[in-house]
């Protein structure tokens, strides 16, 4: 979808071809003439093209702009809006959807306005850590792999006479961005949802050129030469290598979410400035593929946490199992002692010791389980033997 006033283009019309205007805004010529004649703009003819051309008056063959409701509106293909929904479905929401096509919709970009705040802090990160680390050479591989220094991002795939169009390109995305109350980290980690970061990064294409012998490489080869012509064995070639990989200023944005690895590149047919919608809907194609594997990650988490305290549960359940079968065991054995002392009891003369008999044995006796004015009630989670007089 795209936005039109229709004074604006009537006037662009007037100093323009409609080949030259279809062509600019990226749309097919016959369904860009439709457009212009269903929003009643008149088109100049071939007559009044050629009379510019010739520097001639063509005043008289200007058609003035009929009056509308509205001044402005929207160029969209048949299938545009359709392309968007079926690209965007997994979203699971429709509203998101619809906000997303009436952003692109309605956004422009002037680069005669200042950078946004967001991007000046982050233009200003990049001069501070380049200030901080003059001797940097991101050159080494190594280097972005064993250094402690947070390195600002996108520094190291950009070369410095493109960074101002680095920064152009982000504002584009963070503008867009806060219109669609998404986050925009300082550092331009990216968050959609309000939970998944969408991994990408913009780099700077490179040459492959055979490489152009230095003053300080030509005179270690002819060091080398006279070397080889004294000694041989002695003289070491010095190491120059064949290609030089100047950058070349055609820039590549790639998502780099594992499976997606989706890119859009600058072509002849347009750089990347002239396909923000089509990024942004990548941005959000990567989104839909970080939330899956979230989720899933999420769901493996949560069977798994289920499965540990169902293991927890389940040996929480045998432990007390053990403990009760242990208490019958206990009582078993008790139930058994008991019965036991009252058969001693019934050969016992003293009746004073005889009635002490038969009250322990009612205090051992789980079906009677009296509680003994000084041992209190028999605990059957213990061994009779936990009673003994050591």
């Amino acid at each position: 979808m795209e936005k039109f006033s229709r004074t604006e283009l009537y006037n662009e019309l007037l100093k323009n071809s409609l080949k030259y205007l279809s062509d600019k805004y990226h749309i097919n010529y016959n369904q860009f003439s439709s457009f212009c004649h269903q929003n009643n703009i008149p088109i100049p003819g071939p007559k009044y093209r050629m009379y510019l051309k010739m520097k001639r008056d063509a005043s008289n063959l200007i058609k003035p702009l009929p009056i509308a409701e509205t001044d402005i509106i929207y160029f969209r293909t048949s299938d545009e809006n359709e392309d968007i929904k079926n690209e965007l479905k997994e979203l699971n929401d429709p509203f998101k959807i619809e906000q997303i096509e009436q952003v692109l919709a309605e956004f422009k970009y002037s680069s005669k306005k200042p950078l946004s705040s967001k991007v000046r802090n982050f233009k200003k990160s990049i001069q501070n850590w380049k200030k901080e680390n003059p001797y940097d050479d991101h050159s080494y591989e190594w280097y972005k792999w064993y250094s402690d220094e947070q390195k600002p991002k996108f520094m190291d795939d950009i070369s410095p006479k493109e960074l101002p169009r680095l920064y152009r390109l982000l504002d584009r995305f963070y503008l867009i961005f806060d219109q669609l109350v998404e986050e925009v980290k300082d550092d331009f980690t990216i968050i959609i949802g309000g939970k998944d970061e969408v991994p990408f990064s913009i780099s700077e294409y490179k040459d492959n050129i055979d490489h152009r012998i230095t003053k300080e490489e030509q005179a270690k080869l002819n060091e080398y030469e006279k070397k080889r012509m004294i000694d041989p064995d002695l003289a070491y070639k010095p190491r120059i290598r064949k290609y030089d990989h100047p950058y070349n200023g055609r820039f590549r944005i790639k998502f780099d979410s594992y499976p997606y690895h989706a890119y859009i590149r600058d072509t002849n047919k347009g750089k990347l400035e002239d396909k923000i919608s089509q990024i942004i809907i990548e941005f959000y194609k990567e989104y839909i593929s970080v939330r899956k594997e979230r989720l899933a990650r999420q769901e493996e988490e949560r069977k798994q946490k289920e499965e540990k305290e169902r293991k927890i549960q389940r040996a929480e359940h045998i432990n007390d199992e053990k403990k009760k079968v242990q208490k019958l065991i206990i009582e078993t054995r008790d139930y058994k002692t008991s019965k036991q002392i009252r058969e001693y009891a019934k050969t016992v003369k003293d009746p004073k010791y005889k009635d002490w008999i038969l009250q322990k044995a009612s205090w051992l006796d789980p079906t009677i389980h009296k509680e003994d004015e000084i041992l209190g009630k028999r605990d059957y989670s213990k061994a009779l033997k936990e009673y003994y007089v050591l």
